[in-house]
């Protein structure tokens, strides 16, 4: 049921943003960021249309808890809109850089970057979360995918248990763990997109960045990382070797970190829509199986 009440006091609470303020400076899946015309210390982030004031609400929320905790990041000032999007008005941090973006400069540095990436993750997941403010991202993904119309039953069956083997806990998450949600600036590390963190599963982390480096198609890869499959690969490689050390020839750990690409492919499917705000009509009938394996990377069918 939708709770309108908590529509009009998310909305009620949004401040109105002048775009005539702000220039665009770059978008993707969820949004579109402003610099600010007269103030270079802040950013304006905006949803697409198809994202809730509940949800925008919710991700600055969370993004202020993070700032709030010590965890290096933009600071979160404001909940605004435009009168049709919502989104966040944010610290901008002068002369920063993404990893991804140093490494597609200066690929020679790939390796180096991503040792770095690892021993952030390995810091940023001994924090303890606080769980009466952040959610359980195991429960969420299986809502997610559970709550999904698209799977036949036996794909749907399969990822869940996947989602079922997930361990209990309680380390932070970063949600969206990838080289261009880690940037440099004026000689200190930051973490940026922090709208997904939660807690569970450590291995949650790497889901994305699992499933997009060895299945993702090459413009999207470029487009959002700045590196082509085979960079990305050698980068997510690097970056679980350092973060695991020996654990990570292990078959054990091998086949969880399958089973995290199947779930991340599921998560994809279900988000996809809604980021890029399309139907995906090709879902359907005898196409879903073909796109689902596009997406896992051809052998969800195989495994059991």
């Amino acid at each position: 049921m939708v709770d309108f009440e908590q529509i009009i006091v998310c909305e009620m609470n949004a401040k109105m943003v002048d775009l005539q303020e702000w220039k665009s400076f770059g978008g993707g899946g969820f949004g579109e960021s402003f610099f600010n015309k007269t103030d270079d210390s802040v950013i304006l982030k905006l949803n697409k249309t198809s994202v809730s004031a509940e949800k925008a609400l919710q991700e600055f929320q969370r993004s202020k808890a993070v700032f709030d905790m010590g965890i290096p990041s933009a600071e979160p000032y404001e909940f605004v809109t435009d009168g049709e999007r919502y989104g966040m008005i944010v610290q901008r941090i002068q002369g920063k850089e993404s990893f991804g973006r140093i490494i597609a400069d200066h690929p020679e540095r790939l390796e180096e970057l991503a040792a770095v990436t690892a021993d952030y993750a390995k810091a940023f997941h001994s924090i303890p979360c606080n769980t009466e403010v952040f959610d359980n991202e195991n429960l969420r993904t299986r809502e997610l995918i559970d709550a999904c119309k698209v799977f036949p039953a036996d794909v749907k069956a399969r990822l869940l248990a996947y989602v079922d083997e997930l361990e209990p806990a309680t380390t932070c998450l970063h949600g969206d763990l990838n080289p261009c949600n880690i940037i440099t600036a004026n000689g200190k590390v930051y973490w940026i997109d922090l709208g997904e963190f939660g807690y569970g599963d450590p291995l949650m982390d790497f889901s994305i960045l699992c499933h997009m480096s060895y299945w993702g198609p090459n413009p999207l890869l470029r487009y959002l990382f700045h590196m082509d499959r085979k960079q990305m690969i050698r980068f997510y490689e690097s970056m679980a070797k350092q973060y695991f050390g020996s654990r990570w020839e292990t078959p054990e750990l091998q086949e969880r970190m399958d089973h995290i690409a199947y779930i991340m492919a599921g998560k994809a499917i279900c988000i996809w829509p809604q980021a890029y705000h399309v139907n995906l009509p090709y879902l359907q009938g005898k196409m879903l199986k073909a796109r689902i394996n596009l997406f896992i990377g051809d052998r969800i069918k195989h495994s059991a």
